[in-house]
């Protein structure tokens, strides 16, 4: 019975893992010409997932964007998906055909292979299926949206829609004419959209102003649905373009405190010790330094836990032992690293502790 039931068990594992394993995107395999000669004849458009084999924040789409079923159900319904790799074979004519200037690149393209929209960088599954809805749909792409403005300038949604395109094309002016018109079309925030416009255009400061149009806009809108992304803005700000820990600190525990156990302002905070930590081991000097990066470290796990970062961490941690000449450590943090993500720069790492563990 005892063997049965082991058996039993062993068989359930197996058949979770293979659930696991199956839900998930389908990524077709195949070259371009192939992908698309499937979308024509399914009549499907093509979401192509442009990546690199060092790309972190694409490790971070497979694990927390493709792994839902909110994501995996409609794309594996209604589209075709594939993924290329940017700096391999095909991928290198293609990410440059596409203009492709970061990973992950998400492209929509019809079935001739024309771009329809596309999605940079990470972005969570929320807003991930919201964009890939709509290019499906063909709506809330550059062209639907440029469309609905020469038919109505004074287009509240097109306008702010708009101009988050442009600020992804880098058309910083254009996007902050479009921003304006939004407060110039309804100034008593009608339509719940003049204070995203204003914080957008406060984004978009230069590194002077920042700061203090930051704090401005936060006093000013206390009630806006941006203000989580103010107050990380302006956390990370102090740090990342003003150099200032102190201010630094002080807003990232204000804005812990006020939205507590939130994933995106844990990630910011995390990543933000994640830094002071690697700032430390790439230039720091003596054994203090590399101890105080292991305690930033230390307070940055918590916060990394579950996402692609927390193998950034643990790389941090063991250069920082490996500082140290605590091989022995440095070899058991790099390891944690791969077991999340089997980077390239993690193995030779690793190589480089056995090295030093194998001549003593």
């Amino acid at each position: 019975m005892e063997i049965k039931m082991k058996k039993l068990s062993l068989l359930i594992a197996l058949l979770i893992s293979a659930s696991a394993v199956f839900s998930q995107v389908k990524f077709e395999k195949g070259s371009v010409s192939e992908v698309l000669a499937k979308a024509k004849s399914e009549n499907k458009i093509v979401m192509v997932d442009v990546l690199t084999d060092w790309c972190k924040w694409c490790i971070e789409l497979d694990n927390k964007v493709y792994a839902k079923s909110e994501i995996y159900d409609f794309a594996n319904a209604n589209q075709i998906n594939y993924k290329i790799d940017a700096e391999k074979g095909e991928g290198i004519k293609f990410a440059k055909k596409y203009n492709i200037q970061g990973y992950p690149t998400i492209l929509f393209l019809d079935a001739s292979g024309n771009e329809i929209d596309r999605i940079y960088g990470y972005v969570p599954m929320k807003e991930f299926k919201e964009m890939m809805v709509d290019y499906n749909k063909g709506i809330n792409t550059y062209g639907d949206l440029k469309s609905k403005l020469e038919k109505d300038p004074n287009d509240i949604e097109a306008n702010i829609k708009f101009a988050d395109k442009l600020m992804t094309l880098s058309e910083l002016d254009n996007a902050k004419k479009h921003l304006s018109k939004v407060i110039e079309t309804d100034p008593e925030n009608k339509a719940g959209k003049t204070d995203d416009a204003k914080y957008k255009l406060v984004s978009l400061s230069d590194k002077e102003t920042i700061i203090q149009n930051l704090e401005n806009f936060i006093k000013e809108n206390p009630e806006s649905d941006v203000l989580k992304e103010a107050y990380i803005n302006l956390s990370e700000s102090y740090f990342y373009v003003k150099n200032d820990e102190g201010n630094s600190e002080k807003w990232f525990k204000e804005t812990l405190s006020k939205y507590p156990n939130d994933d995106i302002v844990n990630s910011s905070y995390g990543q933000y010790l994640n830094q002071r930590a690697y700032a430390l081991m790439d230039k720091g000097t003596t054994e203090d330094d590399y101890k105080k990066g292991l305690s930033f470290i230390d307070a940055a796990l918590p916060f990394v836990s579950g996402s692609v970062n927390e193998a950034s961490a643990y790389y941090i941690q063991s250069k920082l032992y490996y500082n140290l000449k605590e091989y022995s450590k440095a070899l058991e943090s790099i390891d944690k690293s791969l077991k999340i993500f089997n980077r390239k720069l993690y193995r030779d790492h690793k190589e480089k502790i056995e090295k030093q563990l194998s001549s003593k």
